[in-house]
Formats: structure tokens, sequence, C-alpha cells
């Protein structure tokens, strides 16, 4: 099979000539730092590193490197979007870092050096002083039809889909509860959901409409090329939910399930869903909404252990991540441990299909290059049926 069949024959939960692989996604790449070292490690040059992710300091890996880790997908982002290496952050008061399109400043301390900051966090919230539903409303929301971010990029899904066998993804095209607690901050959020449910409701509902908008715009350039939509929504940590699943059904899901449907209806897609922490109470849930797959797949959270998740929920949605415990085993394991873990969880997930392979979530900065390898070559190894 080649790559793009591989993808589609693993999500119809039917077993390919062997797993997919995925590196480079907004969930699922690599921090600048370690990237480097792994260049290094591999001999490889990269003379035009570029950010796929500023915020996190992930970048855009090299063609020779997901040719080397035998990496089945690539991403169709807009490309002004890749920042370049050399990009400067602005300073705001105390911190220095970048806005994104919704007013949120992504910040680190100003008296750090740069090359030190390993990623910037939302500090400045512009929801976060609103009282009342017209206010939100009122806010000076971005505009999801502007066509100016994908200018170039039809040609490129074109050229990809027409010349090459890989699976076409997107960068996440949709992203509601998560972009309120960057609107109105974590805390706030978490508290007005229970006591002003009605400021976060008005939040998504305005969110909603953007990210429906820029469906509209994204997929009416791209959407006959791609084979994979991307959305993001935190929900949990590492202990279990961050709200309760009941809230959940009322608040949040009716409007997640409005843009899953939307972007369904405006493209062949498969719709792949990214919280971290432990989900397993929200998978029923994610199948429900008509998500596809579910990433990153975090393992060393509660009740997330990989054969138990793949024989609960395995025959309804595709698992796409877990290939090993991105907080203990790869950081500070040995390249040994490495293997033996991938071999492990590619057991648990592969039966039946339903299964792409890939670190959870980016790989971090103090990643040593020899357990990155050892990594995916053990996908590589383990990964036939």
């Amino acid at each position: 099979m080649n790559s793009r069949e591989r993808i589609n024959t693993t999500f119809n939960h039917e077993e390919p000539d062997k797993i997919p692989i995925d590196l480079g996604g907004d969930q699922s790449s690599i921090h600048i730092k370690a990237y480097k070292k792994l260049l290094e490690f591999l001999e490889i040059e990269d003379k035009d590193i570029r950010y796929a992710d500023f915020v996190e300091q992930n970048v855009v890996p090299c063609e020779e490197l997901l040719q080397r880790f035998e990496v089945d997908t690539r991403y169709i982002r807009p490309l002004n979007s890749m920042l370049k290496e050399n990009f400067t952050p602005i300073q705001e008061g105390k911190h220095v870092g970048i806005y994104d399109q919704f007013g949120i400043f992504y910040g680190n301390f100003a008296y750090k050096d740069i090359d030190e900051i390993l990623y910037y966090d939302p500090v400045i919230h512009p929801l976060a002083d609103f009282k009342t539903v017209k206010e939100i409303k009122n806010y000076e929301w971005p505009n999801g039809r502007d066509k100016i971010p994908f200018k170039g990029l039809r040609e490129l899904a074109k050229k990809l889909r027409e010349e090459t066998n890989y699976a076409l993804v997107s960068p996440p095209v949709g992203c509601i509860f998560e972009n309120c607690s960057f609107l109105f901050g974590f805390s706030k959020v978490m508290k007005y959901s229970l006591k002003k449910p009605e400021l976060i409701i008005a939040a998504m509902e305005e969110l909603l409409d953007y990210w429906i908008d820029y469906n509209i715009t994204y997929l009416g350039e791209v959407g006959e090329y791609l084979d994979v939509a991307c959305i993001n929504g935190d929900l949990a940590e590492q202990h279990g939910p961050i709200i309760s699943v009941k809230l959940y059904e009322k608040m949040v899901k009716p409007l997640e399930k409005k843009l899953s449907q939307k972007i369904h209806e405006l493209a062949n897609v498969k719709i792949n869903y990214h919280s971290c922490g432990a989900t397993s109470k929200f998978l029923p849930h994610f199948a429900d909404i008509g998500y596809d797959a579910f990433n990153p797949v975090q393992i060393s959270a509660r009740d997330m252990e990989p054969c138990s998740l793949k024989k609960r929920f395995g025959k309804i949605i595709t698992f796409w991540g877990g290939a090993c415990n991105t907080q203990q085993t790869l950081p500070f394991g040995t390249p040994e441990q490495v293997r033996a873990e991938v071999k492990y969880n590619l057991n648990c997930f592969k039966p039946g299909g339903g299964y792409i392979a890939a670190n959870i979530h980016n790989i971090t900065a103090e990643v040593p290059p020899e357990n990155i390898v050892a990594m995916f070559d053990a996908i590589k190894e383990f990964r036939h049926y």
C-alpha cells in the first residue's frame, strides 16, 4: 500500500500492510532544540528551519527526515503561518511573545535570553474583564472568510496530491472550549463554566462561527485534496477531565458537533481530534460527535493504558499517537527501554487497524536524539501486520 491507502484503510478499522506513521503535526512534531540535535545526530541539513507553531516552538520537519522515518503524512499549513527560525517576538510589558488572531498574547518573561525560552504561554487574556454577553458579542472577532492566509495553498495541495501518495493533513482548523481558556484565562473559564455559563457559551458560539467560516475558506481551497482535518480541544489533565462529562454534554458537545458536521459536509475528510490528558470518559462522545480519530493518546495519564483503551474503544475510534511515554521513557529512558515500550504499545493498538503511530504530543526539547531514532526505528520494526 502507499501512504494514503494505508491511512484510509486504518481509518476504516481494517488492517493495512503496516501501521501508518505520523510526524509533523501541530501536536505531533518536535521542539526546535530537539530537532537541531536530531539533525546533527543523523547528519541531515535543513537550511530553512520554520516553526509549525511558534508558541510551542515546534518545527516543520524537513523532507529528508520525514523520509528517514518513513512518515506517511504531510501537512497543508497556511504558508504565512510558518515563521522562520530567526523570528523575533515582540515585547508587551514584562513579556515577549506573539499575538494570535483572537488577540491572545502568548509570552514569556522578557528578562530571559530568547534562546533559553522553551515555550510561550497565554499571558494576556482579552476577555478576562468581560462581564456581559453583550461585551462578548461586540468583541472584534477575526474574519474567518479572509482568503489572504491561504494564498498559494491550493497549488501546493494539488501538487502534493497529484505527485505524491502521502496522506494530506490540515493543521488545527477548530478549537472551541480550549480557546475559551486562553481568552478568559484558565481559572476564570473554570469558574464561569459553573457560575456564569452564559459567558462561556456566548464566547464558544462566536468561536464556532469563526471556525465554520474558516473551514469554508480553508476547505474551499484545499478540501478536495485533503485526507484529514484536525481539531483541538483540551478537555482533561493528568488525572481526569477538567470539566465534568455532564457539563461537557450540556455546554460543549452540541457546539463541537456542529463544527464536526460542517467539516464533514464541506469535504470528504476524516477528523482527528486532539485532547491531552485522561480522556477515556470522553471517547464515546468523540465518536458520537463524528470524530474519526483521537490524538495524542496520553498513555501516562489515568485510565489510558493502551491495551485497555483498544479493547474498550478500538471499534469506534482510531487512536493517533501513543507510541512512547513522552513524560518519562522518551526523555529519560534508554534506547532499549524506548524500543521495548514501543513494541508493547504497538502490539496493543495495531490489531484490526484503527491506529496511527506517532509521538505523544510534540517531542520536547530535552529528548536525546538517540531516543527519537530508537522510537521511530522501533515503530518501523514492529509496524507490519
